[in-house]
């Protein structure tokens, strides 16, 4: 018989949907979006009713009414074998995982908490201690808890007090890759990547200070995204007079391949702003077409993902920044180990199969505890 699961989720992420198709195949699965706007407001796009990726799954759509997921409740009154939610991000949703975690105790059904924070740090104020004190509850109650990285399970574990035994890792995976070419990366001008949003979290004022130091001929800089710091980085290249550096806009995800591919570098540069970054998919999605990486500490995957295949260095560190850049670009050798290791970790550990494989892993042991 199959397990009958309520899967809450705040919105259609791309990357998300070939997982929740997944798991559905051998599930009896209910995957209720509550909070869709989420992807309008972060990334500016737009779901139908008819999500394209999920046909065969049964989901359902929640309007928000004050920012409350309206039928959440009834829905989760029925029975199930497993519940799986768990957020935080706004009063709302903190209240809604409140209600969630109340009704599987009532009907004493295991509540598994999916959620990708870690221990970046925070402001000391009287309402994030609260928050703290509510999500400790939550945590060391809740039968499991599912986390993409390492980086994540120790928060959880030292910060959270979640015994360990309780802590799943099911890594995150990125559904943009196509066809991967190693050979599209000889060309004159070594090519420097970013791609991600231009706001201050992302920390690429920094990455333009470490590329500007940089002493090597024939290279470039490609900025692929957009969002409120574009003009002020523009800004920044032409008062320091940066040469080479190119703003692409926005770019669609089925159009990503081709920059990906002639890159030789990617660089995720995020610093902490009233959060890090909890993971950063522009990492799994270089790593598949074959690019070493530099990330900051800033940045949720590095751990896990930034093996031989790159440099980790601080956030805000531009010197750093300018060293590691030089130590693989001005290398070849290096660079094409860096280049084939990226694509061999992807491969191996970051799929979609071995995420399913960890969820299954982790609803399997709370049912039979």
């Amino acid at each position: 018989m199959k397990t009958k699961i309520l899967f809450t989720h705040n919105t259609a992420m791309w990357y998300r949907l070939p997982f929740f198709k997944k798991i559905s195949e051998n599930n009896d699965l209910s995957l209720v979006f509550t909070h869709m706007d989420v992807i309008r407001d972060t990334y500016d796009k737009n779901v139908e009713n008819n999500i394209k990726g999920l046909e065969g799954v049964n989901y359902s759509i929640l309007q928000n009414i004050h920012g409350f997921a309206r039928g959440l409740i009834s829905k989760a009154l029925h029975r199930y074998d497993v519940t799986i939610g768990g957020s935080w991000d706004t009063p709302q949703e903190l209240v809604e995982t409140i209600f969630l975690f109340i009704i599987t105790k009532i009907k004493r059904e295991p509540f598994i908490i999916w959620r990708e924070d870690w221990d970046w740090e925070k402001e000391n104020t009287t309402k994030e201690k609260i928050l703290n004190v509510i999500i400790k509850f939550l945590c060391k109650h809740a039968n499991a808890i599912l986390v993409p990285g390492s980086l994540h399970k120790e928060y959880f574990n030292n910060a959270l007090n979640v015994p360990e035994e309780k802590i799943h890792i099911m890594p995150n995976v990125s559904n943009i890759h196509g066809n991967a070419d190693l050979s599209k990366k000889e060309h004159s001008t070594l090519k420097i990547l970013y791609v991600g949003r231009l706001i201050e979290r992302k920390g690429v004022n920094y990455l333009l200070d470490a590329y500007n130091n940089l002493e090597l001929e024939n290279i470039e800089l490609i900025i692929v995204g957009s969002g409120p710091e574009e003009e002020n980085l523009k800004k920044q290249v032409q008062k320091e007079s940066i040469e080479n550096v190119t703003f692409t806009g926005k770019i669609n995800n089925d159009k990503l391949e081709e920059y990906y591919n002639e890159s030789n570098l990617v660089v995720i540069p995020s610093i902490n702003k009233g959060m890090g970054d909890p993971w950063v998919f522009v990492l799994n999605e270089a790593m598949y077409y074959y690019n070493p990486i530099i990330a900051t500490n800033m940045v949720g995957a590095a751990p896990d993902m930034v093996k031989d295949n790159g440099i980790i260095v601080n956030e805000k560190d531009s010197p750093a920044l300018t060293y590691a850049m030089n130590k693989i670009l001005s290398n070849d050798t290096l660079r094409n180990k860096m280049s084939l290791k990226s694509k061999e970790i992807i491969e191996k550990e970051f799929q979609y199969c071995n995420m399913v494989d960890s969820f299954n892993d982790a609803v399997k042991k709370v049912k039979n505890n």
